[in-house]
């Protein structure tokens, strides 16, 4: 019977909110247009089968305030009320409260009291000659659900569809299977690399067998020479069995890579059909409606509203949509913030708004859609909007914008500032907002989400709040770049386009250089320059430019590469767990030859409001040649590729050496490095052996040396302290500003 219930909820779920969006649509069509008659039969009949609806469930307090809503739209209809504003302002209360209590009965959460609003609907009603008074009867018994109670059961939600036969299972293991799927597909996209080498293969033996049949007679002949002088008949004997049985081996050869050629291209495709399969249905399930996070929103806004004596109408909007279940999670709490923050600051008090010529009820709309392969989420309100002398006054204070640079500012950058740490506009804090660090936190989260954030004023009054992030976090599709010596990787959701153009095809007489597509001028800058790497970009000599279009944030910006390498699926570890930074990559992906790329973020390539980009070429000065040299010792290809990546990143020069020994002869080579860091565990000769022998010779013994180790023991830290370390950091504890923090105090 509670598996009927369910399901007899779970579509009551979908039907009342059909319902309620219709008659919300209507009132919203008269407040635009006074002149506008709705449909108020339409309406009417929405509200009756509402009531209906709600029995069959029983639902009493739903099926009250339904009945009485409809009593209110009979007597509206026969014209003994007027449908003015108050009349609209009961209707949307009631509306609310339905949607308040239905929450309350599918998710739980705390009681809703609907005695005042089911006062004044009575009131509106009971002279109308209304539908006959709700019965206290029991649920239709061919529905087969339990008689009425005197609270309507809080259950569980599920999709109307839905089977009742269903497994619970552990989230870690569920996890572990996302895991799995994501990485299955790009291990089945390398096999295409061992289909080329077996063609290779297959090209090789075919061009031996050319020279074999080329060969063969000169060899029979050869050997019937040898035969036909007399000197030794045996010998060409055993020549012509040696050379027919090297034929049949080579032959045999031939057709077993054939064979294994051809059973390979079976293997790949039906390992791309059931993977390609297998990972969809897995990415299917880590899909969840928008509803699952953000069903409570509504509520939510309207229970703020009242506490701070406002009257705020909730919009709710695309909550089908559907995304990754960790996405959702993770976007919950800002979207809630961005929320209260409407509540809070953005909208005025009733009275306030009736002065500003609006109705006393504002609107706070949370719209959720997918464009692309993207979850876009907007909360926007029609209150007072940014306030942009505000702003400007407080970033001066602060002094993140000068006095002249603030009164000339572009708009889209003030409003940029929100988003830093600490800066709010508002007189006094709450317990709702006011403390300047809600925004900074939301777009650090929807940073390392992969998305952006961005806060607009919405046309005619009010403010949008955007936030953009990939629909799922499994596996992604990568755009694989070289800048210098370094493979790089770009989501390719934030991609718009890879193209190749002559350097002087791009305009230079602007502040910075542009190239125009799409009826777009999109500033062009080079990947190194915004990586801090040294470098410049040619300069208008004809030769071709590979530029990667990002697009974030309703921007656009080409960045220059080296190269265009490929684009493939692959799975990027985060950055939490390899201990570079989330502000910059989001993580590393491993390439076919087991070494790490780093995957950039977005969100730190595109070009900022106010951002200045580098110039076309820029020329290396004897500071730039002069930049402190680093030499990283380790043996893990991993741990060198990332220590370079980011050391470079910052400004530093690096070499590589793969043991204590190459170190020192290498040490014996340059005469300008200036620190070294070191791992401790290596092969023939270890860190502490190399802190030895350069600590031991006098032209080296004022090198600075970091020891990074997994040796984590207190004695292991001693001794490389001991021997002249000047910093020891263990690699499960690694933190690269820790790391960056010693070197600028060593050097």
């Amino acid at each position: 019977m509670n598996d009927i219930r369910t399901r007899l909820l779970a579509a009551f779920d979908l039907e009342h909110k059909e319902h309620l969006a219709a008659i919300r649509e209507a009132l919203r069509a008269v407040e635009k247009d006074p002149a506008h008659h709705p449909d108020l039969v339409e309406i009417h009949r929405r509200a009756h089968s509402l009531k209906g609806a709600a029995r069959a469930v029983d639902l009493p307090e739903v099926e009250r305030l339904s009945h009485w809503l409809e009593a209110a739209f009979i007597a509206i209809q026969r014209g003994t009320v007027p449908f003015d504003a108050t009349a609209r302002d009961v209707v949307r209360r009631a509306l609310d409260a339905i949607e308040d209590v239905v929450a309350w009965a599918t998710r739980g959460g705390g009681e809703v009291d609907i005695a005042e609003v089911l006062a004044e609907l009575t009131r509106m009603g009971g002279e109308g000659g209304g539908p006959e008074p709700v019965q206290r009867r029991p649920a239709a018994a061919e529905a087969g659900v339990a008689p009425p109670a005197a609270k309507p059961r809080p259950a569980r939600s599920v999709d109307a569809g839905e089977s009742a036969a269903l497994v619970r299972i552990r989230s870690a293991g569920l996890e572990r299977l996302f895991t799995a799927a994501a990485g299955l597909l790009p291990e089945i996209e390398n096999q295409s690399a061992l289909v080329a080498e077996l063609r290779e293969l297959r090209g090789e033996w075919r061009a031996l067998e050319r020279s074999w049949h080329a060969m063969r007679p000169r060899l029979l002949r050869g050997s019937q020479d040898v035969s036909g002088s007399g000197t030794t008949s045996f010998a060409g004997d055993e020549t012509a069995l040696r050379l027919s049985s090297f034929e049949r081996r080579f032959r045999a050869l031939g057709a077993s890579l054939d064979a294994a050629h051809r059973a390979h291209d079976r293997h790949l495709w039906s390992l791309r059909r059931w993977g390609s399969g297998f990972q969809d249905e897995v990415r299917q399930l880590r899909m969840l409606p928008a509803e699952s996070q953000f069903s409570n929103l509504g509520r939510m806004i309207r229970d703020i509203s009242r506490a701070q004596g406002k009257e705020v109408e909730a919009d709710i909007r695309g909550l089908e949509t559907q995304a990754d279940r960790v996405v959702l999670q993770r976007l919950k709490d800002p979207i809630l913030h961005i929320a209260r923050n409407a509540v809070s600051h953005g909208v005025e008090t009733p009275q306030e708004r009736v002065v500003a010529g609006k109705r006393a009820a504002a609107t706070v709309r949370f719209e959720a859609s997918v464009v692309g392969r993207r979850l876009v989420l907007r909360v926007e309100d029609d209150g007072r909007g940014p306030n942009r002398e505000a702003i400007a006054r407080h970033a001066v204070e602060r002094g993140l914008l000068g006095a002249d640079e603030a009164e000339t500012a572009p708009e889209e950058r003030l409003l940029d500032l929100i988003f830093e740490p600490g800066f709010s506009t508002a007189p006094t804090a709450n317990e709702y907002a006011g403390r300047g660090m809600g925004l900074a936190i939301v777009r650090r989260e929807v940073t390392r989400l992969q998305g952006s954030v961005t806060l607009a004023a919405r046309e005619g009054c009010g403010t949008v709040v955007t936030v953009e992030v990939p629909l799922s976090l499994l596996s992604q599709r990568l755009v694989f770049v070289a800048v210098q010596d370094d493979i790089l990787a770009i989501p390719s959701n934030d991609v718009a386009r890879v193209l190749r153009v002559p350097a002087d095809t791009l305009f230079t007489d602007l502040a910075a250089p542009t190239i125009r597509l799409d009826e777009e001028d999109v500033p062009v800058t080079p990947l190194s320059a915004l990586l801090g790497y040294d470098g410049a970009m040619p300069q208008g000599n004809g030769a071709p430019l590979a530029l990667v279009v990002l697009r974030a944030a309703g921007r656009r910006v080409a960045l220059v590469v080296d190269a265009l390498l490929a684009t493939r699926d692959s799975v990027v570890t985060p950055a939490e767990e390899v201990g570079i930074d989330a502000a910059r990559f989001l993580g590393t992906v491993l390439m076919d030859d087991g070494s790490p790329a780093l995957v950039l973020n977005p969100a730190a390539l595109s070009p900022r409001p106010g951002m200045s980009l580098p110039p076309l070429v820029r020329p290396l000065d004897e500071s730039a040649r002069r930049r402190p040299h680093i030499l990283v010792v380790d043996d893990s290809i991993t741990t060198r590729t990332l220590e370079k990546s980011i050391l470079e990143a910052h400004g530093y020069r690096v070499t590589l050496c793969v043991d204590g020994r190459e170190a020192v002869e290498t040490l014996g080579e340059l005469e300008d490095v200036n620190l070294i860091i070191s791992d401790v565990e290596m092969p023939r000769m270890d860190g502490f052996a190399l802190l030895q022998a350069v600590k031991g010779n006098p032209m080296t013994s004022d090198l600075p040396v970091i020891l990074v180790t997994s040796r984590a023991s207190d004695e292991d830290r001693e001794r490389g302290l001991d021997l002249g370390a000047d910093a020891y950091i263990v690699k499960t504890r690694f933190d690269q500003n820790e790391l960056l923090a010693g070197i600028r105090r060593l050097l």
